[in-house]
């Protein structure tokens, strides 16, 4: 047990810093704060933002230790789950440019700026935009989560890192998204307010129609 909590300390501590950086540096008045400061980073911050957060989670990768096979599928099943993957995969990205991909990641920011000097309207994106429920987000609040979480449950070789960083994932996205929809309120108001009462946050409600 002892080398077991000593094995992961570092990465516990590199992903600790990463949660608190990926909500802190988020949220609506910090990203107000550092604009008045500097309002020429509203162009590049969701980039940079994006860009920091995978290094932190590459950081945070490599400094796992040595991994061990806790099960491995073969045959049907390991294919299956394969195929699994690869849907998730697609509904995950769908997810993303449902809710206008090239904002999501920063690049149609960055490309504006760059081409006609351009800032963004509001805060880091090119305007204030709407609230997105239609697609995936019909039917739950956070289907990036979800399916990254599908993902990552679904890989047909199961390791002691792999699961470990299922567990720390769901544990962040569960507390994360918390933070995430305060954001969101003070975004849209009343609209989101009435999303949240509607739809579930990860999973979608069954319908039995009668």
């Amino acid at each position: 047990m002892a080398n077991l909590l000593t094995d992961y300390l570092i990465p516990t501590l590199v992903f600790l810093a990463f949660a608190v950086m990926h909500s802190l540096t988020a949220s609506h008045s910090f990203k107000t704060k550092i604009f008045k400061l500097s309002p020429k980073l509203k162009a590049w911050y969701r980039a940079l933002y994006n860009l920091t957060s995978l290094v932190m989670i590459g950081f945070l990768w490599i400094n796992l230790p040595q991994d061990q096979i806790l099960y491995q599928l073969s045959g049907i099943p390991f294919y299956l789950l394969l195929t699994l993957q690869a849907v998730f995969v697609w509904l995950f990205l769908k997810s993303i440019f449902t809710q206008n991909g090239m904002v999501f990641l920063g690049i149609k920011q960055v490309l504006i700026n760059i081409r006609k000097g351009e800032l963004p309207n509001y805060l880091d994106e090119p305007q204030r935009g709407r609230l997105v429920t239609k697609g995936l987000y019909r039917y739950m609040r956070h289907p990036m989560y979800t399916f990254a979480m599908l993902v990552l449950v679904c890989s047909p070789i199961m390791t002691a890192n792999l699961l470990y960083s299922i567990l720390i994932f769901a544990l962040y996205f569960w507390i994360g998204s918390y933070f995430e929809e305060k954001n969101l309120i003070q975004r849209f108001g009343e609209s989101y307010v009435q999303y949240q009462k509607n739809v579930p946050r990860f999973i979608p409600r069954l319908r039995i129609q009668k």
